[in-house]
C-alpha cells in the first residue's frame, strides 16, 4: 500500500554559489503573460515586468548526467505580487521542475538531479532592491511507512549586486522526511543585501538559484514550485535615514516570519 506525503514551505540554513555568468543586458523585450523559461533565455534582453521590477537575463544549466529530466521549454514563469509588505513583487516558477520516480527501488538506491536557474531582477522608478525571500513547494510518495531519509529537494539561492559593490544576500529552503518545520532566518541565511553586515539595496541583483531533488529507494519525489520575492526601498540617503542597521534587521525577521 502506497502512503502519500506532502511537503510544505520551509526555510532552512545553508547556501551554496556557483560561477554564472550574467551579461550586462537589460530589459529590452517585454514578454506579457506566463512564458516557459526557455523563451526567456533565447535574449538575455527578454524580460517579464511587474510594478518597479524588471526580471530579464535568463539562463538554465540542466542537470550534467541527464539534462533532458527538466527542461527549460517545460518550466513556466510567471510574475506575482502587488508590491505591498505582505504581497511582494515577485517571481514563479513552474510545471515541470523535476520528478524522480524510485518506488521500485532498494532502500538504499538513490536518484538524484540537480540543475541551475539565474536571472536578473532590476528596480526602476528611483526604487532599489533590498531583501530576498523564497519558497518552495513539493511532494513525496512512498511504499514504505515512512519516507526514506535520503529524499529530500532543495533550493539555494545567491544574490550579488551587478554593479559589483560586494553585496549580497543568499538563503536556503529544504524539505526533507526529518525537517518539516524550522523558524526564520536560520544560521548561515542572510535574506538582506549587505556588504559586511551593513545593509546595501542595490539598483540590480543577479540571481542564482541551484535546485537539487534526492529519491531514495522506495520514494518518488516532486518539485512543482520555486517562488522568489523581491522587497523595494526608496534610495540610498533616504533608506539610510529611515531604516538604519537596527530596524533593517528588525524588519528582515518580520518579513521572513511572514513567508514562512
Amino acid at each position: 500500500m502506497q502512503s502519500r506525503l506532502t511537503l510544505g514551505l520551509l526555510l532552512a540554513g545553508t547556501s551554496i554559489s556557483v560561477g554564472t555568468a550574467f551579461a550586462d543586458s537589460s530589459c529590452l523585450n517585454v514578454l506579457t503573460g506566463t512564458q516557459s523559461l526557455a523563451a526567456l533565455a533565447a535574449s538575455s534582453n527578454n524580460c517579464l515586468v511587474i510594478g518597479d521590477k524588471e526580471f530579464f537575463n535568463f539562463q538554465f544549466t540542466p542537470d550534467a548526467q541527464n539534462p533532458s529530466a527538466v527542461a527549460s521549454n517545460a518550466i513556466s514563469v510567471t510574475t506575482v505580487g502587488d508590491g505591498t509588505q505582505n504581497n511582494l513583487y515577485g517571481i514563479d516558477f513552474g510545471s515541470q521542475l523535476g520528478s524522480l520516480n524510485n518506488l521500485s527501488g532498494a532502500p538504499s538506491s538513490l536518484l538524484s538531479l540537480a540543475y541551475n536557474i539565474s536571472y536578473s531582477v532590476e528596480a526602476t522608478g528611483g526604487f532599489l532592491v533590498s531583501d530576498l525571500h523564497q519558497l518552495i513547494n513539493g511532494s513525496a510518495l512512498t511504499t514504505n511507512a515512512n519516507l526514506n531519509p535520503s529524499s529530500s529537494i532543495t533550493a539555494s539561492e545567491v544574490a550579488s549586486d551587478h554593479a559589483g559593490s560586494g553585496s549580497t544576500a543568499n538563503s536556503t529552503v529544504s524539505i526533507n522526511p526529518n525537517v518539516f518545520q524550522e523558524p526564520p532566518a536560520q544560521v548561515g541565511d542572510n535574506l538582506i543585501l549587505n556588504v559586511a553586515g551593513v545593509p546595501t539595496p542595490v539598483v540590480r541583483a543577479d540571481i542564482s538559484q541551484n535546485i537539487r531533488l534526492n529519491a531514495g529507494g522506495g520514494d518518488k519525489v516532486t518539485l512543482s514550485l520555486i517562488e522568489q520575492r523581491f522587497s523595494q526601498v526608496p534610495e540610498p540617503r533616504t533608506y539610510a535615514l529611515l531604516m538604519g542597521l537596527g530596524l533593517a534587521a528588525l524588519l528582515w525577521k518580520k518579513r521572513a516570519v511572514a513567508t514562512v
